[in-house]
């Protein structure tokens, strides 16, 4: 029998995002990214307690490396609190000699300050006129989109966003899962994508993190 191996990511009303890195409905993960102004987003990762970001139970091998993540001390400036010590103002702590001994690629430690890295080297306000947008980028034209027309309701008619009084829409989960070739898959998934629900069935390792 031959498979298909879907993964699910969600954007979710107005700036929350569950990215697909452990087992559907497994995985228990969701992010925020807060504008505070034009130029500076604050950022939340959640997980559940005693979880990782894939699912595996505590005291397990996480699947998440959170090198990197030491933060500056605090100070009574709006942009004071949460700040990395890996920046753009010390490339990340990029280490060209774990670059030499191909010990890692990128040279910087951690996914997620790789992820910053390449994120805040675009400049803080991006010129998209420059920008060429291809299949592999449908899910971000799709959210662009949705955003800019649920702004546009605001403003021309005063309608929010349905999830705005609908909360229940967001008991979801998203993550990877093999189906047969040929099935429709968003009734397959359809238990697997609803959150409060427990699969004891399902093994993480299954997304090759165990």
């Amino acid at each position: 029998m031959t498979t298909t191996a879907p993964c699910i990511a969600l954007f979710l009303f107005p700036f929350y995002a569950m990215i697909p890195t452990g087992v559907l409905g497994h995985q228990v993960i969701a992010r925020a990214w807060v504008p505070m102004d034009d130029e500076h987003t604050l950022f939340f990762n959640m997980v559940i307690p005693g979880r990782s970001a894939g699912g595996t139970p505590a005291g397990a091998r996480t699947p998440w490396s959170f090198t990197g993540g030491e933060q500056l001390p605090r100070t009574s400036d709006w942009f004071g609190r949460f700040r990395l010590v890996s920046r753009w103002e010390n490339d990340f702590r990029i280490d060209r000699g774990v670059q030499r001994r191909n010990e890692d690629y990128t040279g910087i430690a951690g996914i997620h300050t790789q992820d910053q890295a390449v994120t805040e080297s675009m400049g803080s306000i991006y010129d998209r006129s420059q920008e060429h947008l291809g299949s592999s980028d449908t899910m971000i034209i799709r959210v662009r989109r949705r955003l800019m027309d649920a702004a546009r309701e605001l403003v021309e008619h005063g309608t929010v966003p349905y999830s705005a009084e609908h909360p229940e829409v967001y008991r979801q989960r998203s993550g990877g899962v093999i189906l047969p070739d040929g099935v429709e898959w968003v009734e397959a998934t359809r238990e697997l994508r609803r959150a409060y629900l427990e699969h004891p069935e399902l093994d993480p390792a299954m997304a090759g993190r165990g």
